[in-house]
């Protein structure tokens, strides 16, 4: 009975972990830090983004110009010319690299 049991939880799927407290998903990460300048759609239409010539991330030129270094520098270190905080005292290293692929989803086909 018991080499029964333990066959059958060897068997058993493990559920995947879950998320570590505190974990932020690039979703999140945007709506809270992004959205204000950059929009929901990263074309940079909003008041804000408007006074401060935020530029389209949506633009295949844009996204073709920006390699993944340059974004991940970017968002850690900000854009003074551009009036961007840095972010790397606001998110953790995970963080800011989970937001690469974010931006890059945003580009227009």
């Amino acid at each position: 009975m018991i080499a029964l049991a333990l066959a059958l939880l060897a068997q058993a799927t493990t559920p995947p972990p879950a998320p570590l407290a505190g974990t932020r998903t690039p979703e999140e990460i945007w709506q809270k830090h992004c959205i204000a300048c950059h929009g929901e759609d990263g074309r940079g239409k909003t008041k804000k983004g408007r006074e401060l010539k935020t530029p389209d991330l949506s633009s295949p030129r844009w996204q073709a110009r920006h390699g993944d270094e340059k974004i991940v520098k970017a968002i850690a270190n900000g854009n003074r010319k551009r009036k961007m905080p840095a972010f790397k005292d606001k998110l953790s290293a995970d963080e800011i690299q989970a937001l690469v692929p974010y931006v890059r989803s945003l580009a227009r086909k």
